[in-house]
């Protein structure tokens, strides 16, 4: 076993342990506090299930729409085995090995080769940092002007976050780089980037569709809130959901649990939500997606096998079309 995935095994299940101890820990020596879970609304639940299963579908639309601009044009069906795969191996699995599943089958079965992937998964994730942070930061404006809350250190760590992002997705410096090595590939990788976004039409389509996503997310954790009883202004559950999208971008944790979770209980603290409030809408939320995941990954994983399988008895040369 390769050494390095082994500790970031390690550290990432480590991580999960901790966070589910101290989590269950709080959850049964504050019981009581617990108690207004028994009168949940299930009706709002399943409101907040379809938004996630919205999500999905734009993780989709997303992964198609990158996948066409390096020439693989795949069937809605396949698309959706890969993104729903993805979605479930990044859960449970550290490394977002969801991910390098999905490159792995992506270059056997369509011959797409790990850099242009690699191009894929950095510009999803500096994207889905861009627009995220710019929710965030226009959660906080309204925030402000309406409900004069003001939290100057997380204001300016949005911001900034914001502006970096803004700067390498819109105006991203050329990075040519004509010698070897692992640099030389990360500069290689970075100059791809560079001219991906050169296609303003293309950049464009890519933020609405990761605009549509975290107001999704944010949709799904409204409901989760209301079936729980939790009054929570709409800007500071978009606030809430969009930094715990920034917070999922953490790669070594199995689905960054721990991390994406502190943010979307921290955050609400600091809106005046109590702990117990917080801790039972962030778990419900998991909850939900956890059981989504494995509805819709499962029977993705088995079509994926189905088809290196078909590929592997056709002597191994990529599909050229959509299945």
């Amino acid at each position: 076993m390769d050494r390095r995935w082994f500790w970031g095994t390690l550290i990432g299940y480590s991580v999960v342990a901790i966070f589910a101890v101290l989590c269950g820990r709080y959850i049964y020596s504050h019981r009581d506090d617990f108690a207004f879970v028994a009168t949940v609304s299930f009706w709002d639940l399943g409101a907040a299930g379809v938004f996630v299963l919205a999500s999905f579908f734009l993780g989709i639309s997303q992964m198609g729409l990158f996948l066409k601009n390096f020439g693989v044009s795949l069937g809605f069906l396949e698309l959706a085995a890969i993104t729903m795969t993805t979605y479930l191996g990044n859960l449970v699995l550290p490394m977002r090995a969801g991910t390098a599943g999905a490159a792995i089958y992506l270059k056997k079965a369509h011959g797409l080769n790990f850099g242009d992937f690699a191009v894929i998964y950095a510009g999803t994730g500096l994207l889905m940092a861009l627009v995220n942070t710019g929710l965030a930061l226009g959660g906080l404006i309204v925030l402000y002007v309406v409900n004069s809350f003001s939290h100057l250190a997380l204001t300016m760590l949005v911001l900034a976050s914001f502006a970096f992002c803004s700067y390498l997705s819109v105006f991203p410096p050329s990075a040519a780089w004509k010698r070897g090595g692992f640099l030389g590939r990360l500069f290689e990788l970075a100059n791809s980037w560079h001219v991906l976004t050169r296609d303003r039409p293309f950049l464009i389509r890519l933020t609405v569709l990761f605009l549509l996503a975290p107001l999704f997310l944010t949709g799904s954790f409204h409901f989760v809130y209301r079936a729980l009883g939790i009054e929570l202004a709409p800007s500071a559950v978009l606030v809430t959901s969009s930094l715990g999208n920034v917070a999922n971008l953490v790669p070594i944790i199995p689905g960054s649990l721990g991390v994406f979770d502190a943010v979307t209980i921290q955050i609400p603290h600091m809106f005046g939500l109590d702990p117990a409030k917080s801790i039972s809408a962030t778990l419900l939320y998991r909850v939900i997606l956890f059981l989504e995941c494995i509805v819709f990954g499962i029977p993705g994983v088995i079509y994926l096998f189905a088809v290196l399988k078909r590929v592997k008895k056709a002597g191994g040369s990529p599909d050229p079309g959509g299945i």
